[in-house]
């Protein structure tokens, strides 16, 4: 419901209309949405190990140091026997990388060959037993399988050697004469084909990757300038290299490191890091120096994460997974290097170590694609600070044997880097972009469950920021953790799980996501469970809705296997809770889109719900709801269930008949929103009886030409006289023409087809732009293979333009139209087609200025369903990538908007104090002093002064311009009352906190425009029919409205008021006035007992043509709503009321009534009997009133002041006088200021300030004027 404005002092208790998202949004669905297919992810099976140590032997051309690094793979060489340390050697690589491989395990036990196994090392071979290698494990992993070359060249040659080409060649072993001999890269690519990996651990590394990436480019050029029967090489796409240095750069010699020092950071991180930490490190730190024996033996396992090692291995990947998500902005770059696929991730981001660990010798590591360096980044000081604690922790225990162990985690790094990321979304405004590096770290946390509440909320505040937090949260790889975590039977997890996967689901739509929760049948029982569990608040089962939802969208694979989890149940039981309107709405939505999506194009799905007799129990009892989004969602339901059967079936044309008639129940709905899906649907509806449509609009065609032949007869009877004398004939002859019109009447009424089809014309001329739009295109659809409505459409339109005659200034078309039959010969006139401000002296109205352009293109092959959509369901889905858990900006007390609001609260409801301390005081003042005159375009109909600013608005046939009487401009013109008719009235709608401009015109049509005052925000709110049927032009347009009730009343028909809930967008039940006299003037007076929320008064006063004024109680039942009838003693002068008005602080029960003859009455209501049962009035038993005359005859217009007792009255004798209500005189105006200024002409609209002492006035010399007590004036514009 609408959020409610009090007033300091308590009077009031206001809703602030059309503040909901519908209103306030532009209904588009998420335009961020992740709908693209993700590549294949290309898979790391095998493995080619080519090491050429040639242990003992100094290469040519290679210089080393005395002492210098002999260690390879943490085994030292010159220990040990040269086979043994060969044999270890190879033993060790290979273990290593089949940890990093680990899906090769299996494939290794299978062969007892090790030559056929999917990993091949080879230590001092030949170029044949390399190439035999490649070939060997090329055909064992596949051609769509990565593999991965690494090559150890530290007792080769350096590949510059003017030998290798210059580096086009590697080294390798010539057999068993153990000399050097080159291995031509061209060969080795092909040979190993691509995808590849390729790990260079040699000197000049660099040079070895910048010449592959040339012979892979020349390659493609050979490949684009010759035949192309072979696929296309993509070397340099598919290959990845990691080298250990530069160009023209040598391996780091340091005797305390391992000479394969680079190798050593990819394929064993832990140990790698702890050795380079404690050579920088034992100098400073005289501890460290006792921790030497633990750096090859850290107390634990890696895998368990509660001991040491398996902490620093939880930190290092946290630290090395956080450095790959900042080093690289390509996101997709990132998942193909970090996150498609595990050993190719795990090797680069050990060479994220490998860089800070070589360039602390000077040496850059190289990788294609090329990655920047991050040696320096502030958080290898965290994994510093992570491996001090833990060190410092085992030096002090071999100090004290006895210290007792900490329990936990020693490492404070986890809990800095989670404080610091809620720090981050508390900083952040929350509306802003917050800083996404610590996702890594989270999705490492997420792995124990000490942290992983605390981690859960804040992914979940996370992703409440929106679709950009999601795409972040997608492209770091937490999705697979979070899948794993809804089969948890934790309470706790479950409702932040919910909003995880409804941010989730409300961004990403790949199938991928969708399938991550239906192939595991304890996802789907998760949200289904949750639907209707009693513990979980309305918003989390909303969510659970809305996830299920989206699982069902567009998949008929994912309906079966929801429809398997008896889905259609548990959403019969969820809208069966919810039958009460207070309960959530949010709810009732998504638990009937659900159901939409179930049934689209799914007939099994449909029939399950007619069974269980869904639609008649829960979603047609929706289409009453007074929630507009929720009518909506029924609307859309429905229509989609009408899209679906395809199968001819008695049962299932009898339902969507059924359907339909309550569609058509809908179609004066006073919701565009609602409107506009009623078109979708009924299209729906048109599809599947697209033969009987068009005979239908055939039918009524011919129905509709008898019918103008009777009205003829009484349109020529009509008197064009407007005395009052012939008004009873008059009503007679339009009683009797409504009967003509009447259904009974029809030949054809009863015909449902028939019904739908007027329907769609009566929405083709709809007051909104966009149900026009949409009925047009259905309507058109249907008659364009109808030459004969095809022909008289043309026809028509050629004789409405050119008929002028002054005996029809309403043609029996337009008669129709206004009677709420929509005539077959009336033009369909799209948007487009706009009116023109000129108007003929005897015309029927605008004219339509016609365009060139031709009606909506429509291809041959369009259903009516495809032709007509709306994006309300996309729009419903996409507010759930909104933030939820936070409230919106005006209800953040935060926020700037809450804050500019308040302010501006404030300063209205002390202006309204001590304006009303002031001016019950003014009641011996004039107001003679013109302060603003301007004249009009036009005639004005109705004027009136904004209550904050120096605003005026007038309003004439067509325009409403906003004038500033203080800087005497214009700030705003525009047309307020549609394409058809002319404006009739104007009120102000929530003038205390958002001013809308309300006007109705000649048509009945009501239009509210929001920011009417700016050019640049003003939109239209909201615009609907206040009743389709006998619309009569003689009778006054009036509107009013109940601040209190956020009732919009609106006359414009005998016998009746209509009234409108703007709230809850729907009609109420009529207020009938029991007389055929047309109602003259209404005010309405409601308001509530300060502290209450009950009415003290909800009363509306009226006042009809023969001058009797009656009182209604709108608390009371329609029969009895009548408390209070006076004005028989004025009665007898024939006279009408010009006025009626009851003052806001009615605390002394005075009723002020104006009638033509010129007398003001005060009725006393303290006068009136006390009666018993609902009604708290009884008649006055002619109690004579206080009557003042003010003018001799025809009072025109009169106007009162809210608070100061002072009143306004414009007569025929052009003049103005000013009275107050003792019955005093205050001044009389008669003549404009200036120079030889004119006559004031005859009053039309008067209006009073409501909180100040001014007066504007409008008249029939179109000279609008602003009068007040300043002595000079403004500024005159004549």
């Amino acid at each position: 419901m609408d959020p409610m404005y009090h007033d300091d002092d308590g009077e009031h208790r206001i809703r602030v209309l059309f503040n909901d998202p519908i209103h306030k949004e532009e209904i588009v669905g998420n335009k961020n949405i992740i709908t693209q297919i993700e590549e294949t992810k290309v898979r790391t099976n095998g493995a080619v190990i080519i090491i050429i140590s040639m242990i003992g032997i100094i290469p040519p051309e290679k210089q080393r140091i005395t002492p210098c690094a002999v260690k390879e793979t943490w085994v030292d060489p010159t220990q040990l026997d040269l086979e043994k340390a060969k044999a270890r050697i190879k033993e060790n690589l290979k273990r290593q990388f089949t940890l990093i491989l680990p899906q090769t395990q299996k494939k290794i036990s299978r062969y007892n060959d090790r030559d056929r196994g999917p990993i091949r090392v080879e230590m001092d071979c030949s170029p044949n037993k390399v190439f035999s290698a490649c070939d060997q494990v090329r055909k064992n992993v596949g051609k769509a399988s990565r593999v991965i070359f690494y090559y150890n060249g530290h007792g080769a040659m350096p590949c510059a050697h003017p030998s290798s080409e210059n580096g086009k060649c590697i080294w390798v072993v010539n057999g068993t004469i153990m000399h050097y001999t080159v291995l031509p890269l061209t060969t080795l690519m092909e040979k190993l084909e691509a995808p590849a990996l390729y790990i260079w651990d040699c000197d000049n590394a660099g040079l070895i990757v910048q010449r592959f990436n040339e012979i892979a480019r020349e390659k493609k050029e050979a490949w684009k300038n010759g035949c192309r029967d072979t696929p296309e090489p993509r070397f340099e796409e598919e290959c990845l290299h990691l080298a250990a240095c530069s160009k023209d750069q040598v391996l780091p010699q340091n005797p305390e490191m391992p000479a394969d020092l680079y190798t050593s950071c990819l394929t064993s991180t832990v140990r790698t890091a702890l050795h380079y930490w404690f050579h920088q490190q034992k100098i400073t730190n005289i501890h460290i120096i006792d921790c030497i024996e633990y750096l090859d033996n850290i107390p634990g396992k890696y895998s368990a994460r509660s001991t040491m090692a398996g902490e620093l291995d939880w930190v290092l990947t946290a630290v090395l997974d956080t450095l790959a998500w900042q080093i690289e902005p390509d996101y997709d770059r990132f998942k193909e290097l970090f996150r498609n696929c595990k050993p190719v991730g795990f090797l680069f981001r050990g060479h994220i170590l490998a860089d800070r660990v070589m360039r602390a010798y000077n040496v850059a590591p190289v990788t294609h694609p090329r990655l920047p360096s991050l040696a320096g980044h502030p958080l290898w000081r965290s994994w510093d600070l992570a491996l001090d604690s833990i060190m410092t922790e085992l030096s002090l225990r071999k100090i004290r044997p006895t210290r007792p162990a900490l329990h936990g985690q020693i490492s404070t790094f986890f809990f800095d880097q989670l404080t610091e990321f809620k720090v981050n979304l508390t900083q952040y405004g929350k509306y802003d972009k917050v800083d996404s590096r610590q996702l890594p770290v989270l999705l490492q946390m997420l792995m124990s469950a000490q942290y992983r509440t605390e981690t859960l909320e804040l992914v979940g505040k996370f992703l409440d920021r929106g679709p950009y937090a999601v795409q972040k949260f997608l492209d770091v790889g937490i999705l697979p953790y979070i899948r794993q975590l809804l089969t948890t039977t934790t309470r706790d997890y479950k409702y932040i799980m919910v909003l995880i996967w409804a941010k989730i689901l409300a961004t990403d739509r790949r199938h991928s996501t969708a399938d991550v929760v239906l192939n595991q049948p304890e996802c789907r029982r998760f949200f289904v469970n949750m639907l209707n569990d009693p513990d979980m608040r309305l918003q989390t089962r909303a969510m659970s809705c809305f996830c299920l939802s989206i699982l069902a969208k567009n998949s008929q694979k994912n309906q079966e296997i929801l429809l398997g989890e008896n889905l259609i149940k548990e959403l019969d039981d969820c809208l069966m809770d919810m039958s009460s309107p207070n309960k959530s709405s949010k709810l009732q939505n998504c638990a009937v889109l659900c159901l939409a999506n179930l049934w689209d194009h799914n007939e099994k799905a449909l029939w399950a719900s007619v069974r269980a007799n869904t639609i008649d129990t829960h979603v047609i009892r929706l289409l009453d709801h007074p929630h507009p989004e929720t009518r909506t969602s029924a609307v859309y339901a429905l229509g989609t269930f009408l899209n679906t059967r395809r199968k001819e079936s008695d049962h299932g044309e009898s339902i969507e008949h059924r359907i339909a008639s309550n569609l058509l129940k809908t179609c004066g709905d006073g919701s565009p929103l609602v409107r506009k899906e009623v078109v979708v649907a009924l299209s729906r509806y048109v599809q599947q009886y697209e033969q009987r449509f068009q005979s239908a609009a055939v039918t009524v065609n011919d129905e509709m030409m008898t019918i103008r032949q009777r009205v003829s007869i009484c349109e020529d009877e009509e008197s064009v006289s407007t005395s009052p004398s012939l008004e009873l004939s008059r009503n007679k002859k339009l009683a009797l023409k409504n009967t003509l019109l009447s259904p009974q009447s029809r030949l054809t009424s009863g015909n449902k087809f028939v019904e739908t089809w007027k329907c769609l014309k009566g929405l083709e001329k709809d007051p909104h732009q966009e149900v026009r739009e949409l009925a047009a295109k259905v309507i058109f659809y249907i008659e364009k293979n109808i030459p004969k409505l095809h022909n008289s459409r043309k026809s028509s339109e050629t004789a409405i333009g050119s008929d002028s005659s002054p005996e029809s200034r309403s043609s029996p078309g337009s008669n129709l139209s206004n009677l709420g039959v929509m005539g077959p010969t009336s033009p369909i006139v799209y948007h487009y087609s706009q009116y023109s401000s000129k108007r003929t002296i005897f015309g029927k109205g605008p004219k339509f200025e016609e365009y060139e352009e031709e009606r909506p293109p429509t291809h041959p092959e369009e259903s009516a369903a495809q032709i007509v959509r709306t994006e309300f369901p996309d729009w419903c889905e996409a507010s759930f990538a909104k933030p939820l858990l936070t409230k919106g900006q005006e209800s953040d007390p935060n926020s700037e908007l809450f804050v500019h609001n308040q302010i501006r609260d404030r300063k209205h409801a002390e202006k309204k104090r001590k304006a009303r301390a002031e001016l019950e005081k003014r009641g011996h003042e004039k107001i003679e002093a013109q302060i603003f005159g301007i004249k009009h375009n036009s005639r004005p109909h109705r004027v009136n002064f904004h209550p904050f600013e120096p605003y005026i608005y007038v309003v004439d046939d067509t325009y409403c311009s906003i004038l500033d009487f203080e800087c005497s401009q214009t700030v705003h013109k525009f047309e307020c009352c549609g394409r058809r008719g002319s404006a009739r009235d104007a009120i102000l709608l929530n003038p205390h906190k958002k001013p809308f401009l309300c006007v109705v015109n000649n048509e009945a049509e009501v239009f509210v425009w929001r920011a009417f005052e700016d050019p640049q925000t003003f939109s239209l709110a909201t615009a609907f029919k206040a009743f389709a049927e006998g619309v009569n032009k003689k009778i006054p347009m009036i509107l009013n409205y109940g601040e209190f009730t956020s009732n919009l009343f609106v006359t414009g028909q005998l016998k009746r008021i209509v009234s409108w809930n703007l709230v809850k967008e729907t009609r109420y039940p009529d207020i009938q006035t029991m007389t055929e006299m047309p109602l003259t003037a209404m005010t309405v007076f409601d308001r509530t007992t300060p502290g209450s929320g009950d009415h003290q008064e909800n009363l509306l006063l009226a006042g009809f043509y023969d001058g009797v004024c009656k009182l209604f109680d709108l608390r009371n039942p329609t029969h009895s709503q009548i408390v209070q009838r006076f004005g028989e003693s004025v009665r007898s002068k024939s006279t009408s009321v010009v006025n009626v008005h009851i003052k806001p602080n009615n605390d002394n029960k005075i009723i002020y009534t104006a009638h033509s003859s010129g007398d003001m009455c005060f009725w006393d209501l303290r006068k009136s009997k006390c009666g018993g049962g609902q009604n708290r009035y009884q008649p006055l038993a002619h109690e004579a009133p206080k009557t003042l005359s003010v003018v001799n005859n025809n009072l025109k217009t009169v106007a009162f002041h809210n608070y100061a007792p002072v009143m306004a009255c414009g007569c025929h004798d052009q003049g103005i006088r000013i009275w107050n209500i003792w019955g005093d005189k205050l001044n009389d105006i008669k003549f404009h200021e200036g120079f030889m200024g004119q006559r004031v002409g005859p009053s039309i609209s008067l209006a009073f300030h409501p909180f100040d002492y001014k007066l504007v006035s409008a008249g029939l010399d179109n000279c609008v004027t602003v009068y007040g007590k300043s002595t000079q004036p403004q500024s005159l514009r004549y």
